[in-house]
């Protein structure tokens, strides 16, 4: 079962949805914090995102805030723009 977003953004525009789970190569840096080489943008969101979770980054006052370890840092480059550096070569 979708949710409700997802259900709208397939029938909305179906491309926009298939840029998310389309298979991208990754970067070598991300690679290395994702363990594998290909994933797709959803996927590797999520994975950055349930790591920020797992080690408690987020700062307790304003959860917007992300204070980034040495490992994070690796990937984000300024901010979130790690997803712009994807190959969007897919198999």
């Amino acid at each position: 079962m979708l949710p409700q977003r997802m259900k709208k953004a397939m029938t909305d525009n179906p491309k926009k949805l298939a840029n998310l789970i389309d298979l991208v190569n990754l970067p070598s840096t991300l690679r290395e914090f994702m363990g594998q080489s290909q994933t797709s943008r959803l996927g590797c969101f999520k994975r950055v995102w349930s790591y920020i979770k797992e080690n408690n980054l987020q700062d307790p006052n304003n959860k917007n805030l992300v204070n980034c370890d040495e490992k994070l840092k690796s990937i984000l480059l300024d901010s979130m723009d790690f997803m712009k550096h994807l190959d969007y070569t897919s198999w």
